[in-house]
């Protein structure tokens, strides 16, 4: 999978130095009137992903290439997973702006909890710890970071 893995790399590093340079200049206000920039922790995960791609393009291209290893491109089951993840992600983007950080959060770990389980899964599992995650995380970057997330009807 040499090829699909240059292919795929290469497309981390082009889309996460558009969302550097672009989207969030555009997007996210900056201001350092107190507490941590609020494009801080939005760059430092894009800079990670684009470090990640270009570290794995660069892996690959030094990699020998094993003529068995290289596979036929991608089948529908996998289109359909990626076509899956891509709508619960923007699906939760819309339910943050609309129900706020705390329930869009905790919803959407709550879906995917079901949605990896392996074993019969306790609502203690499925609903406390996805809800107290949530609260942990809001109040940590809220009143620890001072980063401005939003809240909902809270």
């Amino acid at each position: 999978m040499k090829r699909s893995d240059i292919i795929s790399g290469t497309l981390i590093v082009l889309v996460g130095l558009l969302m550097i340079f672009v989207v969030v200049p555009r997007q996210i206000k900056s201001f350092s009137g107190y507490g941590l920039d609020p494009a801080f922790f939005p760059l430092s995960l894009l800079w990670l992903l684009v470090a990640l791609g270009a570290l794995l393009v660069a892996t690959r291209l030094l990699k020998p290439v094993d003529p068995e290893a290289e596979g036929g491109g991608l089948d529908g089951s996998n289109w359909a997973y990626i076509g899956t993840a891509a709508m619960y992600f923007v699906l939760g983007f819309l339910a943050i702006t609309a129900v706020g950080f705390v329930i869009a959060g905790a919803g959407m770990m709550i879906v995917l909890m079901l949605a990896i389980e392996k074993r019969e899964a306790r609502w203690t599992e499925v609903v406390l710890f996805p809800v107290a995650t949530a609260f942990v995380i809001y109040w940590l970057l809220y009143n620890v970071f001072s980063v401005q997330l939003p809240s909902g009807p809270f």
